[in-house]
């Protein structure tokens, strides 16, 4: 599978961000907050294929240097797009879509390693949300999670 991050992979529309931080669901894997949010099989608006959107952002209150933000989201994008396959791979399989939004909350610059393994960390909770949710709805249950 390649591993790019296209345009249609980012979350843009500002509509669906403010949706995702008001109704969506949040995890903590520090030094990232990562809010995320499930829909059943809705066809993308961009693409029309079903598929996984994601943004980054890093505050500037602890990062007054747009080069210190930026060198930060460069490093998230990339442990993500190395890694997004294995959050693909179900979400197809489960015929649901989601949108993800990393946001860095710590006061220092992290090395890429251990954002990669924080990533990693959260991409398996991820899974585990996918899976929960596909069984609860094949149950015919609420899939709200009061996280």
């Amino acid at each position: 599978m390649r591993q790019s991050l296209s345009k249609t992979d980012r979350l843009k529309s500002y509509t669906r961000i403010r949706q995702l931080f008001a109704a969506g669901h949040k995890l903590r894997v520090y030094p990232l907050l990562v809010y995320y949010v499930l829909r059943e099989g809705v066809a993308l608006e961009d693409t029309g294929s079903v598929g996984l959107q994601m943004g980054v952002s890093v505050g500037a209150r602890h990062f007054k240097r747009a080069v210190d933000r930026n060198l930060l989201k460069r490093r998230i994008r990339e442990a993500y797009r190395k890694q997004k396959a294995s959050l693909t791979a179900p979400l197809l399989a489960k015929g649901l879509n989601m949108d993800l939004f990393f946001v860095y909350i710590d006061s220092t610059i992290a090395d890429y390693d251990t954002l990669y393994a924080q990533v990693e960390k959260a991409l398996n909770l991820l899974q585990q949300k996918i899976r929960v949710h596909a069984q609860s709805a094949a149950l015919g249950r609420s899939t709200e999670n009061p996280t």
